[in-house]
C-alpha cells in the first residue's frame, strides 16, 4: 500500500498532463489553425494556460518521482508507475474524450493490475 500512496500522485499527475494535451489539441486543431504554418502552432501551442498546466503537471510529476525512486525499489517503482499511469489514461480517455474501452483495453486492465499486485508483494 505505501508503494501505492507514493506512486499514485505521480501517475495522476502524469495522466491528467496526457488527457489534458489530447482534449486541448483536439479543441485548438479544430477551431482555428489547421492551415497555419508550423511555428504560428507551435506558438498556439506553447502560450495555451489550459496546455501550459498539463506541461507544469508533467514536470511536477518529475519532480515527485526522483522522490520516489530515493525510497523505493526502481525495479518495484517503475512498472508499478507504468502500470498505474496506463490504468488512469484509459479510464480518462473514456470518461473525458468519449474514447472506446473495449474488451481487449478491460483485459489488459485486468493483467496490469494482477501484475502489480504479484511484483509488490515480497
Amino acid at each position: 500500500m505505501k508503494i501505492l500512496l507514493f506512486i499514485l500522485p505521480i501517475a495522476l499527475l502524469v495522466a491528467y498532463s496526457q488527457i489534458i494535451m489530447k482534449w486541448r489539441m483536439l479543441g485548438i486543431d479544430a477551431v482555428d489553425i489547421k492551415n497555419v504554418q508550423v511555428y504560428a502552432r507551435v506558438l498556439k501551442y506553447m502560450s495555451d494556460p489550459i496546455i501550459i498546466s498539463a506541461y507544469v503537471s508533467a514536470l511536477l510529476a518529475s519532480f515527485v518521482w526522483l522522490y520516489v525512486i530515493t525510497k523505493l525499489p526502481l525495479v518495484v517503482a517503475f512498472p508499478v508507475y507504468i502500470g498505474v499511469t496506463f490504468v488512469l489514461v484509459v479510464i480518462g480517455g473514456w470518461l473525458f474524450l468519449s474514447e472506446s474501452v473495449t474488451g481487449m483495453k478491460l483485459v489488459s486492465i485486468f493483467l496490469i493490475l494482477s501484475g502489480i499486485i504479484i511484483g509488490v508483494r515480497n
